[in-house]
């Protein structure tokens, strides 16, 4: 008896589920990847459904040596946009980075690379083999002799010799030596598989105008990229260009159809969007669309955006984190020109963020938001280049930490928002509008201190202490020489420092017993603050309001790092907030 035949799966069904299967390779882990591919039953559809580009990174995820199968189960169109994306370097073709492709797409299905070579590639070879081979064509009386040493033939007509160049390490003569090796398995297939092209395709690499030649393959690879948000890096850079909240109005708009049928037969880029972690206004919004095709849209805008971004940084993406970076920058300031523009009254502020997403282009919206970033930091290089920490020739360590990573980060070319809290590296993109305002109210407070002791008409000597100077230090050794009654810094000659006999009166009476510990009363902060504000010859009452959190956070300091240390027991060397002599 004859089992029943299943019914034929329709074509719609049939890309249904290879668009499932896609979205579980890609949300998985890189090492279960190749197996679920190698064990589809139809694994060349399979990897032909994904996008160039996840499929692309997914190479990289897996690791190029481990991925040879599933090179050689990807389509001519991705094998183009790998070669795209890894043998440029800016408009230059990159001829290591080609040979090592070339001889990967070799290892992969060398009679595919053949026929691929002769029917679609036959400008870009040309151009490979002008840079890296020499070409002799014997005449019938002329010996082989002629030529010199390292020439080879296979028809005793057409002779080459691989380009010589001078190597200096272990490591540059193995490249040139794998190139020679696949150049030549290269250059016997060529041959084998069609001689008399063989012959024109030398031919011709030989007559090759070299400048004219790259331009032109960098302008059809510029058109090929740019349909996937690869702009060149003059057009990309535009992604930074700031657009102010009321400019939106007149931008163009989008028409998203919920109601419209998702098309799986469409490869939309899904890496990008499952990159998408973290709670911001951007990301809730997206949990509030409604309908699949709407959400499709927005996958494939999301992802061309982050391709002009990476195109604008000019960075290579060939890692996770390395993706996962440029997803949570552009989700951020996403999530930040959302914020700009919805008032702050508005009660359900994802269902109008939801809104906005299917009205306004993304990138209008990045710039919206890169447009507050951009903002702080001309704000802050407009101030410090007429700062009188400048004008001190006083290096951003004056600032302390704090303020000095702050300062950092927005004086850079491209803003970064400072976070201590960072193992690594201290310095992210902005994620959201507080982080905007929090920085902006910081800036304000540097400011603030900067005209407070500009307004104190200080001068500082680089020998006014022999420790760094910090504009804690500084301030509080100046409130601590004027309660001693000493000359000011000027009659001293630049030289702030105070004795430790001095400085212990006023260090004794500097402290309050407290419940448990000393404290530094409120007199103490009073006074800190009348003298400032008669020294800036500054109303008291606008002070504290504009540093009266950061006196509070300078006094806190005083007491978590000296309430416990005896006026008997200070040590010059581990006092940082007062200049002591040693």
């Amino acid at each position: 008896m004859t089992r029943p035949q299943k019914p034929p799966i329709g074509h719609a069904e049939r890309v249904r589920q290879l668009a499932q299967t896609r979205r579980r390779i890609l949300s998985g882990p890189a090492e279960q990847a190749m197996s679920i591919i190698l064990d589809h039953p139809q694994p060349a559809a399979l990897v032909h459904s994904f996008s160039e580009q996840d499929l692309h990174f997914l190479i990289h995820d897996i690791g190029i040596a481990e991925a040879g199968s599933l090179i050689a189960l990807a389509s001519n169109r991705q094998w183009e946009y790998m070669l795209d994306m890894e043998v440029w370097r800016k408009d230059r073709m990159d001829f290591a980075r080609s040979t090592e492709w070339l001889g990967i797409l070799l290892q992969a299905d060398p009679d595919r690379l053949v026929r691929w070579c002769f029917d679609e590639k036959i400008e870009f070879v040309e151009y490979f083999l002008f840079r890296n081979i020499e070409l002799r064509i014997r005449e019938h009386d002329q010996s082989p002799s002629d030529f010199g040493e390292g020439f080879f033939t296979d028809d005793d007509v057409f002779y080459v010799r691989f380009v010589d160049y001078p190597v200096t390490t272990p490591g540059e003569k193995a490249v040139k030596e794998r190139r020679n090796k696949m150049l030549l398995e290269l250059l016997r297939r060529l041959s084998i598989y069609d001689h008399p092209r063989y012959q024109g395709l030398l031919l011709e690499a030989m007559g090759t105008i070299p400048a004219e030649t790259e331009e032109e393959l960098y302008r059809f690879r510029n058109v090929r990229l740019g349909e996937k948000g690869f702009l060149p890096f003059d057009e990309a850079i535009g992604v930074y260009q700031p657009l102010q909240p009321e400019e939106l109005e007149g931008r163009k708009k989008k028409s998203i159809h919920p109601a419209a049928e998702v098309d799986d037969s469409f490869p939309v880029p899904q890496f990008t969007a499952s990159f998408l972690e973290g709670d911001n206004l951007f990301i809730r919004a997206i949990k509030k669309l409604s309908g699949d095709h709407g959400i499709q849209h927005l996958q494939a805008e999301l992802a061309g955006l982050c391709n002009q971004v990476i195109s604008a940084d000019q960075i290579i993406i060939q890692n996770r984190d390395q993706l996962q970076e440029v997803v949570s920058k552009v989700s951020g300031y996403l999530s930040i020109g959302l914020a700009r523009l919805i008032p702050d009254q508005t009660e359900n502020r994802e269902t109008e963020a939801s809104r906005l997403l299917q009205l306004h282009m993304l990138s209008d919206l990045f710039r919206t938001g890169f447009a507050d970033a951009l903002s702080l930091k001309w704000k802050a290089v407009r101030w410090h280049k007429e700062s009188w920490c400048k004008a001190q020739q006083l290096e951003l360590t004056f600032w302390d930490q704090s303020f000095f990573g702050l300062l950092g980060g927005l004086l850079i070319k491209t803003p970064k928002f400072y976070d201590p809290q960072r193992p690594e590296s201290h310095y992210r993109e902005f994620h959201t509008l507080e982080e905007i305002s929090a920085t902006h109210g910081q800036l304000e407070q540097i400011m603030a201190l900067d005209r407070l002791l500009g307004d104190m008409d200080i001068i500082v000597s680089p020998t006014a202490g022999q420790r760094l100077i910090t504009y804690k230090n500084l301030l509080l050794t100046l409130w601590a020489r004027y309660r001693l009654k000493l000359p000011s810094e000027n009659e001293q000659m630049g030289t702030l420092s105070i004795s430790r006999s001095a400085f212990g009166k006023f260090y004794a009476e500097l402290w309050t017993d407290g419940k448990d510990h000393r404290i530094i009363g409120d007199d103490k902060k009073n006074d800190f603050l009348m003298w400032a504000a008669e020294a800036s010859k500054t109303d008291h009452g606008q002070l504290s309001d504009r540093l009266g959190t950061v006196f509070e956070a300078l006094f806190d300091e005083i007491e978590r790092e000296l309430a416990t240390v005896r006026a008997g027991n200070l040590d010059p060397r581990f006092v940082s907030l007062f200049l002591l002599k040693p």
